[in-house]
């Protein structure tokens, strides 16, 4: 069995978070993204980490609404966040730019993509 394909633990996130979303960006960094802390409070923050090179979570730009349970994809050099708990609002984060920037129309629906996950497009 390649050792690469082994299940080891990683860094600890230096938020605990629940109901956050990861993706990989297209540098190869795991990005964790929102969420809630322990007091149920939503997070707007994000952290990546770069597997392999020192794994310490790194601080990445905040979007800029708090999000839970929500739709996720990172697509060509970027990264689209979409509705959550209670949001009809949706983000992109721009790689190159390292920022994050509000698409400019909201979803029809609140609730239509909560809790929907991640996906690799």
């Amino acid at each position: 069995m390649d050792p690469a394909w082994t299940w080891r633990a990683l860094s600890e996130l230096s938020v605990g978070r629940v109901g956050c979303r990861g993706c990989v960006l297209s540098d190869g960094r795991l990005a964790v993204l929102g969420g809630s802390n322990s007091n149920d409070e939503p997070l707007n923050s994000c952290e990546t980490l770069a597997v392999g090179v020192g794994e310490l979570w790194q601080p990445m730009s905040s979007m800029h609404d708090a999000r839970l349970r929500f739709a996720c994809a990172a697509v060509a050099g970027g990264v689209i966040v979409a509705g959550g708990s209670g949001l009809k609002s949706a983000e992109i984060f721009d790689e190159v730019l390292n920022r994050w920037l509000r698409l400019p129309c909201d979803l029809p629906v609140e609730m239509e993509l909560y809790s929907m996950g991640s996906a690799l497009l």
